[in-house]
């Protein structure tokens, strides 16, 4: 399932100008355009959002419906491969029977979910630099005038950066594992047709945005110091080694951080969860968002 939900139009997420409506004959219609549409160029369905007249909607499409045209023109320096371009809806056939009103949903862990997978991939890469940098010193025998030992891999600095390097991992998996469990949790009081309960999945959420304030910057910390583990040798072209930042620094863009802190500081201090955004936006629509 390939996500088409953002559009580069409007002020916020919550704009959209991709339509679905009825037309002469009253065939249901999909109209409009996506950017950052995720997956979709690999995927067999697309998970969108449009609006009808006037109220978000959301709903499924075969990504090889007639009308159905995928962009490969995803231009960020980093996550080649997310397929992440533009995806054009040309009066694409819709069955209006899987139309759903998105204020009808029950409310649901799913925007939290979202961000606990861009985190993963995040720990993912975390774990990935340390590989390397294991993998990058342990034949190295060539080492410094000022150096500790006469190999890399018997010295303490090269150790100790090995270190932290295995130890900022091992603390973004724990962070990610941690937010996991409570969106267990969260799923697991979940009712047809009422959703899953409310308090917990405030708790939950906001444990995601705390990793989130600390998994980024950790992992783009690591993917700068495992450098230091070989000097200008590690820069070459062949190890790819700056494939970390730059896939790091690209997957912490999404949802950036930037906002999550100030939502924690709220949640801790006036008991205002993440949730609240979600639910005023259920109550009120896009067009007052």
């Amino acid at each position: 399932m390939g996500n088409a939900t953002s559009e580069r139009t409007g002020t916020t997420l919550a704009d959209i100008s991709t339509t679905v409506a009825p037309d002469d004959a009253g065939t249901w219609r999909l109209d409009g355009r996506k950017f950052y549409s995720t997956g979709t160029l690999y995927a067999d369905w697309i998970y969108l959002a449009a609006d009808r007249d006037g109220e978000r909607v959301t709903f499924a499409v075969p990504a090889d419906a007639p009308g159905v045209t995928g962009v490969d023109d995803w231009d960020g320096f980093g996550q080649r491969l997310t397929a992440s371009g533009t995806t054009v809806f040309d009066g694409v056939p819709v069955d209006e029977s899987v139309i759903s009103a998105y204020r009808d949903a029950p409310l649901s862990h799913i925007q939290a979910f979202y961000q606990l997978y861009l985190l993963a991939v995040l720990a993912g890469i975390g774990q990935a630099v340390v590989d390397d940098a294991v993998a990058f010193v342990r034949p190295r025998t060539r080492t410094y005038i000022h150096a500790n030992a006469a190999v890399p891999g018997d010295d303490p600095q090269v150790l100790a950066v090995l270190g932290r390097l295995s130890a900022g991992a091992f603390t973004a998996r724990s962070l990610v594992a941690a937010a996991a469990g409570l969106l267990d949790g969260v799923v697991a009081t979940n009712e047809p047709g009422v959703g899953v309960d409310h308090a917990l999945l405030d708790a939950a959420e906001n444990a995601v945005y705390q990793a989130q304030v600390e998994v980024g910057p950790r992992v783009l910390r690591a993917a700068t110091e495992l450098f230091e583990v070989g000097g200008a040798s590690a820069a070459d072209r062949t190890r790819a080694l700056d494939r970390h930042w730059r896939n790091a620094r690209v997957v912490a863009s999404h949802n950036p951080a930037l906002y999550k802190e100030r939502l924690v500081g709220e949640y801790v201090l006036h008991g205002r969860g993440p949730v609240d955004a979600w639910e005023r936006y259920h109550e009120v629509g896009p067009t007052r968002f």
